[in-house]
């Protein structure tokens, strides 16, 4: 089998303790070595390793833009994913990858990070911040207009933020929502905010796709329609919307204040973005290799090898930063309230088999809540639990699980039943996890979701075994992820209650605003061990997707997470 390329090495937070000495986010940890070549033709190595702190950020000035392409050989490219937003505004979108790829092109950021991990301005030309990291000023860039034709100014930023502090708002500005305490426009062009707490994170999280300015005056106007028909700042506007077809983006002719990153002055040479989705990997595949889409996210494994041979296309292959792959364990719900029986689940769970049998070798096993690609990784956790079955029969007995007549186990009359929830397109494994569970006793049933009804489905707490990822760049972000009140619609998994759900909820409040990174790195290590010492998650693989597009496709900017992209500098040689 081929071997996975390198992964996108990720070390956030002495990222920005070195922002003073360069707009460059290093990288400060050891990661998994590869053999194969660096993950995207636009994405360049990241620094050296580095341990040595420098002093909070002060001020970034913009550098000179550059020009960018002139020209393209073809004015449509059509991008094929994998699920259908439910809503493409950055205010009342749930916040899911797929409607992030969307939004990236509508909306601006008040700073981009590439995946080479430097942070750019973005609607922010220059920011300072406070020693303790809760007020941050950020100066606008000027004459940006709404694709309304109304200006963008500093009271816009501040009635974003207090629409997000005041009002239900999806996950990516809602992992924001707590900490903000105030917002005020200094002159037109210059934002204060000012946080309830430390945010030493704060530019990682607003160069988040989820994190673009939105039009709070239009969604106070509009309401949730905005979700269907949202007014930006960014390269594209918004056209058409076909309900189980496509999305159409065409350029913005006024754009000319784009971010240095992409290295251009003007508007975008692509006069039209679509999107198109499909759950059905196959579909995705047919369709680029009959010419008729350009890019497609999520190449099946099983092709990787062949479609990389073909000259007409690249592929590309990136370890993205996060929570890896896994299935929360409901602790709300019998028998996967039970710690013996949570624990039998993990150690009946044949992750090689599934690396093996489902994704060809080409991802790497995960062991915990947060991809090891953070310097707060930890480690202890490959040796916790190992597929042992034998293991996971003792626990269940010790439970009082005790083997029925047709395989099930029972209890007081009870079967040993668990319902796995999958997010089609995302959860191939869950089949092979049904298969691990009932080699030990479980009666484990499949049911399939997509898009909007997964999030239902894992939001209403009905369900044992639910399949989960998150992209991020943070390991703070983790809160959106672990804390009982979750964020926006984004549901919180772990269903923790009581005295260790307090616990858990505080711990990750605090790591969240630990300033010093070896005291942070403790507490973010402290946490994972909590999760799997409570066995919350049953952890899969490292979040590892392919992607492949034309070969004559040039230019368009990865993000730091390595898996959304920016057309604006896109073009066709």
């Amino acid at each position: 089998m081929a071997l996975p390329p390198s992964p996108a090495r990720f070390h956030p937070f002495l990222i920005v303790l070195l922002l003073v000495c360069s707009l460059m986010f290093s990288a400060c940890g050891a990661a998994p070595q590869q053999s194969a070549p660096a993950p995207t033709p636009t994405g360049a190595a990241a620094p050296p390793p580095t341990s040595a702190p420098a002093p909070p950020p002060t001020s970034v000035p913009a550098p000179p833009p550059e020009t960018g392409p002139q020209t393209t050989s073809r004015s449509r490219l059509v991008f094929f994913g994998n699920l259908e937003p439910a809503s493409i505004d950055v205010i009342t979108m749930s916040g899911n990858v797929n409607e992030r790829q969307v939004a990236a092109q509508i909306f601006e950021t008040l700073v981009y990070m590439d995946q080479s991990q430097q942070i750019y301005p973005g609607l922010a030309r220059e920011w300072s911040r406070s020693d303790d990291a809760k007020t941050w000023t950020f100066k606008l860039v000027s004459g940006v207009k709404w694709h309304d034709g109304a200006p963008f100014t500093a009271q816009s930023v501040v009635e974003y933020f207090e629409y997000v502090r005041d009002n239900p708002v999806g996950s990516g500005p809602g992992s924001l929502k707590s900490v903000i305490g105030s917002a005020r426009a200094i002159d037109e062009t210059t934002v204060e905010l000012t946080l309830t707490a430390p945010r030493p994170d704060l530019l990682i999280e607003l160069a988040d796709p989820g994190m673009g300015i939105g039009n709070a005056a239009y969604v106070k106007r509009v309401g949730a329609d905005a979700g269907f028909n949202p007014i930006g700042t960014g390269p594209f506007k918004f056209k058409e919307w076909v309900r189980g077809s496509q999305i159409v983006l065409v350029r913005n002719p006024e754009w000319t204040w784009g971010s240095p990153m992409f290295k251009m002055s003007g508007p975008p040479v692509i006069e039209e973005v679509v999107f198109r989705f499909s759950s059905e990997a196959q579909t995705r595949l047919a369709a680029l290799e009959a010419g008729e889409v350009d890019f497609v996210d999520l190449l099946p494994f099983q092709d990787v090898v062949r479609v990389r041979t073909d000259p007409r296309f690249t592929v590309t292959g990136v370890l993205l930063p996060g929570m890896p792959q896994m299935n929360y364990l409901n602790t709300s719900l019998p028998p996967t309230d039970d710690l013996n029986v949570r624990k039998a689940i993990i150690y009946a769970t044949d992750k090689q088999g599934i690396i093996e049998s489902v994704y060809f070798n080409m991802v790497e096993p995960a062991y915990g809540p947060l991809s090891r690609v953070f310097p707060e990784y930890e480690p202890a956790l490959e040796q916790m639990y190992e597929y042992n079955p034998e293991k996971a029969k003792q626990l269940l007995e010790e439970a009082g699980w005790l083997p029925g007549p047709d395989g099930v186990r029972v209890k007081n009359g009870q079967r040993l039943e668990v319902t796995i929830v999958e997010n089609k397109g995302w959860n191939d494994w869950v089949y092979v996890l049904q298969a691990n569970l009932q080699a030990v006793g479980f009666d484990a049933k499949v049911i399939t979701t997509q898009g909007p009804s997964n999030t239902e489905a894992i939001a209403s707490g009905k369900h044992h075994v639910p399949a989960m990822g998150d992209v991020f760049a943070s390991a703070s972000q983790m809160t959106r992820d672990w804390h009982s009140e979750g964020y926006g619609t984004f549901p919180s998994g772990h269903f923790l209650k009581g005295e260790k759900g307090a616990r858990l909820d505080a711990m990750l409040k605090d790591a969240e605003t630990e300033i010093d990174p070896e005291k942070r790195k403790e507490k973010y290590r402290e946490i994972q061990r909590f999760i799997m010492e409570n066995a919350l998650m049953v952890p899969i693989f490292e979040l590892y997707f392919y992607v492949a597009h034309a070969n004559n496709l040039k230019g368009f900017i990865v993000d730091g997470t390595g898996f959304y992209k920016y057309f604006a500098p896109a073009y066709f040689e």
